[in-house]
């Protein structure tokens, strides 16, 4: 009985996963962008390279696909109001689709540049307008579900890049890896609109006629009911970046890019992009690309894995946990570094890097990797919502593209080890700041969450106390 309650209900949401399933193709090509690195720059800095770049070329063409990424959310904002979410994920695959091409057919390291820098506003657009249009078809029993399946496709087009990358040339990869995107155009041309956005342009009836279709009912005048009001709302409390800088946005806001910090200074980009580099100096008995393969695919499942970790223990803790053993693990990395480069016989210990890596990726997974995106989602009041993520994404981007940029010249110029104990030392620092600013919002209702972070006489650690006491209530919706 219980196997045939579960096929009825994914016959009932089905219509729901394939919108999701299509649309996240998308952050699967963006993310495989940034998983390219990988196994490329190995071969185009090697003797035989097919484009031959120096070290200092190398970090540039990881850190503008960060450094352009910053640009994505702006572009969304502009667009995803305007002409909707489906035209706007449909627009941002564009330059992708062009950047892969560009890869396939360039002939000097400026094309590479380019390019690089079209997949980079692909990945911010991305990541600034999925999350949204995937919240507004989903139904509330399988929204989580649903969100989870982002993530897990942004893993496995990092894994595919992995997997495919060492055993292609140079230009095959880049041909391969442009099905990815155009695939994502020719099907989610097909797919419905949101039907907020269309109740906010005021058309009523394609809005129940596509949510019909994602429901798979006939009747869906209640749900539509509310999300009308939703949309009224949402028109009559528009938020300003003013409003985040109001006491209790302003908490939040430290809060937010706090972690987006933290998300960039543990190290976890520069590993992912730069992984099959830093596996070539680790004596494991693996080769690199096989570290890398094996990597990935620990990422992957941790990812899929995480979404009932978190309401189970809590957000503070996973964060706590996460950050101490991402600060253990690049100290331990260092360390065996450091040894190398003193000449110190480590060839009997090369498995110990290797593992530590391994442990480390799935204690960013479980935490950083999810955690702060739901916390985004629950401290802020709903009119500031979409300018807070905003403003993250382009925060942890600005940061993201120091760590890239600056983890090849660091490890180049003073050691590999030195990027890794910077990290280790970045991470036991945010320690602090996650154990003393972080609240615990798990099982708390979100209007319970604004009150303690707008009220001056609560301290955000006392969110993790689970107290239902209620303060005076301030004006949520304008971020008193």
């Amino acid at each position: 009985m219980g196997v045939w309650e579960s096929v009825k209900d994914f016959r009932k949401y089905s219509n729901q996963y394939l919108a999701a399933f299509t649309g996240t193709l998308l952050m699967l090509s963006v993310a495989a962008s940034y998983g390219w690195t990988s196994p490329t720059l190995p071969l185009l800095l090697s003797d035989d390279s097919p484009l031959p770049i120096t070290p200092d070329e190398s970090s540039w063409i990881v850190s503008i696909l960060v450094l352009t990424s910053i640009a994505g959310p702006v572009a969304s904002a502009w667009l995803i109001d305007g002409f909707g979410r489906k035209v706007t994920l449909l627009i941002a695959v564009l330059p992708s689709i062009v950047g892969w091409i560009l890869i396939g057919v360039g002939e000097s390291v400026t094309v590479l540049y380019i390019s690089r820098a079209l997949s980079g506003i692909s990945y911010g657009m991305a990541y600034s307008s999925m999350p949204l249009y995937l919240g507004e078809i989903a139904s509330d029993r399988i929204r989580g579900s649903i969100g989870t399946l982002l993530t897990v496709m942004a893993k496995s087009g990092i894994l595919l890049e992995y997997v495919i990358g060492p055993y292609v040339g140079y230009r095959t990869l880049a041909w391969i890896s442009v099905a990815f995107p155009t695939t994502f155009f020719a099907l989610f041309l097909w797919l419905p609109e949101s039907p907020y956005y269309l109740l906010a342009k005021q058309r009523n009836e394609q809005a129940e006629k596509n949510l019909r279709w994602l429901r798979r009912a006939s009747d869906v005048q209640d749900e539509l009911r509310m999300m009308q009001a939703a949309v009224e709302r949402s028109q009559q409390n528009r938020g300003t970046f003013r409003d985040l800088l109001t006491r209790g946005n302003r908490r939040s806001l430290i809060i937010i890019l706090g972690l987006g910090a933290l998300q960039q200074l543990c190290g976890s980009q520069a590993v992912i992009a730069y992984s099959q580099q830093i596996f070539d100096q680790v004596n494991s008995g693996l080769k690199a690309h096989e570290s890398s393969i094996i990597m990935a695919v620990i990422q992957l499942v941790t990812a899929a894995l995480s979404s009932s970790i978190v309401d189970r223990v809590g957000r503070r803790p996973l964060l706590l946990i996460s950050t101490v053993g991402c600060a253990v693990g690049t100290f331990i990395v260092g360390l065996y570094f450091f040894l190398l480069q003193q000449e110190v016989d480590v060839e009997g210990v090369g498995w110990i890097p290797l593992a530590v890596i391994m442990i480390y990726i799935v204690f960013y997974t479980v935490g950083l990797a999810t955690v702060p995106f739901a916390i985004l989602g629950e401290i802020f009041p709903t009119n500031v919502k979409a300018v807070a993520a905003a403003i993250y994404t382009m925060f942890a981007g600005s940061v993201g593209f120091g760590v890239s940029k600056l983890y090849q010249l660091i490890s180049d110029e003073a050691g590999t080890y030195v990027s890794f104990w910077i990290f280790a030392a970045c991470s036991a620092a945010f320690v602090v700041f996650v154990f003393a600013l972080v609240p615990e919002t798990k099982g708390k209702p979100l209007d319970q969450i604004l009150i303690e972070m707008h009220t001056s006489t609560t301290r955000s650690l006392n969110c993790c106390s689970g107290s239902q006491k209620k303060k005076n209530k301030p004006d949520l919706q304008h971020g008193a």
